[in-house]
């Protein structure tokens, strides 16, 4: 009843200033444009990313290639406790990975770089558009018991390339992290059903890092220091050493 009055309210309004339409469009449409706003940063910040992707490859004929994909971003916060949200972790994580490599003939790339939510589609076209040596993506584990706590690697055990077989990428990536920021593994695990159809498509020695539990009060303290996540995206360097025979 409220709203019919305000929106014939608005009409008398309107009819006789000529501004109520405006008003009444900005309270009851505002949700909309903020939606569409969201969509705009998105597609903006993908067209960039795949555009410097090109670039970048066509300057530079990188040895190895390492395609990032940070789970969730924008709208969807993925698994969240009070004050951390995995989106920022996988992005913080992906960023340092990427900042932290000092090796011109690694390319690092990565499906977002700021808090956007690209499409599946959208994040897969990196694969085709990159041809990655290595795919990795980043988030977080979560469990009701709060006492679960280490860092765990999941990996495609449908997929098989003889050169690096997906089991050992994971461990490789598993061990070097855990070494590097000193922590508790959890373990390597094969893919749970509906877990990361992403890495499962891509067809390429791939794995599916979370980087620590958000529902331990410990190990959800330590994702809040920059100096942990930088840690952690060290060890995958490290990892990713090992996978192309660096090391």
């Amino acid at each position: 009843m409220k709203k019919w009055v305000m929106i014939s309210l608005v009409i008398l309004v309107s009819i006789a200033t000529g501004i109520g339409y405006y008003y009444y469009n900005d309270i009851y449409r505002a949700p909309t444009a903020v939606e569409s706003r969201g969509l705009m940063e998105t597609n903006s910040s993908y067209e960039y990313l795949i555009g410097d992707a090109g670039i970048r490859l066509s300057e530079h004929d990188y040895e190895y290639k390492v395609l990032i994909n940070p789970i969730c971003g924008g709208y969807d916060s993925g698994k969240v406790v009070p004050g951390l949200k995995e989106s920022d972790v996988a992005l913080s994580v992906a960023g340092y990975v990427e900042s932290l490599n000092t090796d011109d003939t690694l390319g690092i790339f990565l499906t977002r770089d700021t808090d956007t939510a690209p499409t599946f589609e959208q994040r897969y076209k990196f694969v085709d558009i990159v041809d990655p040596d290595i795919v990795i993506e980043i988030g977080v584990g979560s469990d009701n018991d709060t006492n679960v706590i280490g860092t765990s690697v999941y990996y495609d055990d449908a997929y098989y390339d003889y050169h690096l077989v997906n089991s050992e990428l994971a461990d490789m990536m598993e061990r070097s992290i855990v070494t590097s920021i000193e922590g508790v593994a959890e373990g390597v695990f094969p893919l749970e059903e509906g877990d990361s159809e992403y890495i499962k498509r891509c067809h390429r020695p791939a794995v599916y890092i979370k980087c620590g539990y958000i529902t331990n009060p410990k190990e959800a303290q330590a994702l809040l220091s920059e100096t942990y996540k930088s840690n952690i995206a060290k060890g995958i360097l490290d990892a990713i050493d090992k996978a192309r025979g660096k090391e």
